[in-house]
């Protein structure tokens, strides 16, 4: 379940993800320890994207990317149907379109479930909160893309580190 007031994302008992998870809370997760889909992502401890096994939250099967920042805080999860990673070897009996939007039913309905709430039937759906952000969007131009974002705002984090947006210099002298 998805908390609207700050952000955690409970995906099973003892397993959640939330704003300001830094990327050493994340290598401490079950997520990290036992469900990543490339046991060989844990060679590189700077890496920016971690796929995970498939996950059942809430009774939905879920595929998902979790990206860490440069700043090392956990940004942004991309969370879709499973089967969207099969393009383009999509079922041939219905269109890519149909196929598409199917799965992007079947993530708003994961969506609805998480955030307890109705929302219409859109192409985007976009959901702003003083933590971050959820979108579920679909895009067919080139390969489709159908996927819920949520997206985590880091800047109170590192204000709370000291360090400052108010300057920035874009040729390389940040002080």
């Amino acid at each position: 379940m998805i908390d609207l007031t700050t952000g955690r994302f409970v995906l099973k008992e003892g397993v959640e993800l939330y704003p300001g998870m830094t990327r050493e809370d994340f290598f401490k997760s079950p997520l990290y320890q036992t469900e990543l889909y490339h046991e060989s992502d844990k060679d590189n401890p700077k890496k920016p994207n971690y796929f995970l096994k498939t996950q059942m939250i809430d009774g939905f099967e879920m595929s998902i990317n979790i990206h860490v920042s440069h700043y090392n805080y956990v940004d942004e999860i991309k969370l879709t149907r499973p089967d969207f990673y099969d393009w383009p070897d999509w079922p041939t009996d219905v269109t890519e379109e149909d196929y598409a939007y199917a799965i992007k039913k079947y993530n708003d309905e994961f969506l609805q479930h998480q955030i307890q709430g109705n929302h219409r039937e859109s192409n985007e759906l976009w959901f702003q909160y003083d933590w971050g952000s959820i979108t579920s969007s679909i895009n067919l131009r080139h390969s489709p893309k159908v996927m819920i974002t949520i997206r985590y705002r880091e800047v109170p984090f590192l204000e709370a580190k000291g360090i400052r947006f108010d300057h920035i210099d874009i040729y390389g002298d940040n002080d």
